[in-house]
């Protein structure tokens, strides 16, 4: 008790590490209300910038086997609202691959399995932890650097996917993406990704989200 009233005054003397520590996130992942792994983000402020790191993991099992696995990392450096380099390590089911973007000047230059050359620098990774991605006129593939235009439609408040109301947004392009965010904290999402309909579902504490995975029904 004493160490979490030490922490919580030590953040009352820092707003700013006080307003990273509320970004963070954490969800279940459900497929077909099944849950098959977890996304974490942690924020930090540091004196030099925001410290983001991102962890994901998912298993979808048949019985015994293994059908599906995936494994990703990141980690991005902000400083005064713009991203100043972006690292990434994923695992897709045996596919390995890696990123790297820094900026430079008014580009950010990406190396990355399905894109190497410059990006705008406005573009904004798809960690989906930031707000202003809802505005962003690229998504950059946090995977394989891939840049995606997308346009916004704001969809007002309505039930996020843990059941409490939440401003909600659609990005439309080449993906089918739902988010929700209460205030600028990410606390939402529902998407498809090659044919599968993944639900984000806050979970209430960081742990909750890390315990292992239950496996999955058989379809």
């Amino acid at each position: 008790m004493r160490i979490l009233l030490l922490a919580a005054g030590l953040l009352s003397l820092n707003p700013r590490a006080a307003e990273a520590a509320s970004l963070d996130a954490a969800f279940d992942i459900l497929r077909k209300g099944d849950p098959i792994g977890f996304h974490a983000v942690d924020v930090e402020e540091t004196p030099d910038g925001t410290r983001v790191e991102t962890r994901i993991r998912m298993q979808v099992k048949f019985g015994p086997v293994t059908l599906f696995r995936y494994k990703h990392d990141a980690r991005e450096f902000w400083r005064d609202g713009a991203l100043q380099s972006l690292t990434s390590r994923t695992d897709n089911n045996g596919r390995k691959m890696e990123l790297e973007v820094n900026r430079e000047g008014d580009v950010l230059v990406v190396e990355g399995q399905d894109y190497q050359g410059e990006a705008p620098a406005d573009a904004i990774p798809s960690s989906y932890w930031n707000k202003a991605i809802v505005d962003t006129r690229f998504l950059l593939n946090t995977q394989t650097g891939a840049l995606i235009p997308v346009t916004k439609e704001a969809l007002g408040s309505t039930a996020a996917p843990n059941g409490a109301e939440a401003d909600h947004y659609r990005l439309k392009g080449s993906v089918a993406l739902d988010l929700w965010y209460n205030g600028r904290r990410w606390v939402g999402a529902d998407f498809v990704v090659r044919g599968e309909r993944l639900l984000y579902r806050l979970a209430e504490e960081a742990e909750q989200a890390q315990m292992p995975v239950r496996a999955s029904g058989g379809d």
